[in-house]
């Protein structure tokens, strides 16, 4: 541990966190009661915050010069993201704390605390998991703090450091201050709120779930056939939007005969990126089945098939354009069929005693609306995870009534009815959006031009 002058330090742009006026005056409070008790982290190459923006404004503001800091270096910026991301986590500490069997001198730091002086109770394995991929690429830059004898902050980073075999980095609190530490830590400090962060829409196929050519249909499309055996394979009307590379659309016409089936996709990747001409292709047969068999009943579909779509939006707008597209080509009691990611499912990933999971980051980290952000290979994607509660609310607001429902393998699913059609100021304002996504090197489709009289919708 050492000590940075904030004069020497500045903040990271993509910081995550969102804080009220009033949490930054108890923030203040906290610094000003129990002193600069958890050490911020910067990266020594640029001189940036990692972890502790708030922190570090709010000890500027009670005239404070310098905190207590650990330096990582060579980072990367999806690592610097993560770090922040588990260093506030303090939402995410086990309902049972750890002990320290042999506490020190009210007061100290200290960074050689070997892990037997700990009886480690409980810990989140996913935040484990990410803590200790992040201490073996980078070294250990967290920090417990411990008052009394009571683990009260960094119980997943010290199973974490333990499991790894390494010394624990900690701060010691005097025993009679637990009521105040209390009050301040277990305060919300700011919420995960991504508005601030540039959307490249082309980045959203990576939110998507991987198809395997080994499979027969996904969970949605299992649910989906069942009800399309029981139509005219010669007269049923059928579109996927967002099919992804189309291999359950395509099956169903190529392989099933359903004649009128059609996919439509924007981000159409290949092996070097998304093909335009692609997606262009795809908007161009879309436009050629609408004027080949028009609108009847307030659409032209059937069934209108969304399948793992709208875990992949980037903002709220974009969910709301999804859906609105989804009333607009489905006819007045036709069927939708829907999925994305269970919140529920995600959340239980919180308190799970194991994990298994191979990926890179394994905990999300929400905001009010369930959306969560990662960074890629320099660019952030985001997926939207949904309650029961809040898919059901969904499907009323936009004009359906459901009939089937499932939550299975981290994903719901619904079916629904269309029953009521929207206002043309939003199908106006969602076509606009869905047919003009941004893509790679500053491009568009910029169709929106071309679907809007198909609707009637350009006078």
């Amino acid at each position: 541990m050492d000590y940075v002058k904030f004069a020497d330090i500045r903040p990271a742009s993509y910081n995550p966190r969102k804080i009220t006026d009033e949490a930054f005056v108890e923030l203040q409070g906290s610094l000003k009661t129990l002193g600069f008790i958890l050490p911020i982290i910067v990266n020594r190459d640029n001189m940036t915050i990692v972890a502790g923006h708030q922190r570090t404004k709010a000890a500027t503001a009670v005239g404070l010069t310098e905190a207590p800091v650990y330096f990582i270096s060579g980072v990367d910026i999806e690592s610097e993201i993560l770090f922040n991301q588990v260093h506030n986590g303090v939402e995410l500490e086990p309902e049972k704390l750890s002990k320290c069997k042999a506490p020190r001198e009210a007061g100290t730091f200290h960074d050689d605390i070997p892990a037997s002086d700990f009886e480690i109770v409980e810990a989140n394995a996913s935040i484990v998991k990410d803590i200790c991929r992040l201490i073996v690429k980078f070294g250990d830059a967290l920090c417990a703090i411990v008052c009394g004898d009571e683990v009260v902050f960094g119980n997943n980073y010290i199973k974490a450091a333990a499991t790894l075999g390494y010394p624990i980095h900690c701060y010691f609190l005097e025993g009679g201050k637990r009521g105040i530490f209390d009050y301040y830590f277990k305060k919300d400090y700011g919420v995960f709120n991504y508005e601030h962060i540039e959307r490249a829409d082309f980045m959203q196929g990576r939110a998507q779930p991987p198809r395997h050519k080994g499979i027969d249909w996904s969970v949605l499309y299992r649910e989906v056939v069942p009800h399309l055996e029981k139509e005219d394979k010669r007269k049923v009307k059928i579109l996927d939007f967002g099919c992804g590379k189309a291999m359950f659309i395509n099956k169903l016409r190529r392989e099933l005969g359903y004649r009128y089936a059609i996919g439509l996709e924007f981000f159409n990747h290949n092996l070097k990126g998304i093909s335009i001409a692609k997606g262009h292709e795809m908007i161009d047969a879309f436009i050629s089945y609408i004027k080949e068999n028009g609108i009847i009943n307030g659409g032209v579909f059937d069934y209108t098939i969304c399948d793992a779509v709208l875990n992949s939006v980037n903002t709220q707008y974009a969910e709301d354009a999804v859906l609105t597209c989804l009333n607009l080509f489905t006819k007045m009691g036709g069927k939708v069929f829907v999925s994305g990611r269970s919140k529920e499912v995600a959340m239980k990933q919180y308190g799970a005693k194991r994990n298994t999971v191979d990926c890179t980051t394994t905990v999300q980290f929400f905001d009010e609306n369930g959306l969560t952000a990662f960074m890629q290979e320099g660019q952030w994607f985001f997926q939207k995870f949904l309650t029961k509660e809040q898919v059901q609310a969904m499907f009323e607001r936009f004009g359906f009534e459901s009939f089937m429902q499932y939550n299975k393998s981290g994903y719901w699913g619904w079916g629904a009815y269309k029953v009521r059609e929207l206002t043309r100021e939003e199908y106006i304002n969602a076509i606009n959006y869905e047919f003009n996504l941004n893509l790679p090197n500053n491009q568009s489709y910029n169709r929106q031009g071309d679907i809007l009289p198909l609707f009637g919708l350009n006078d």
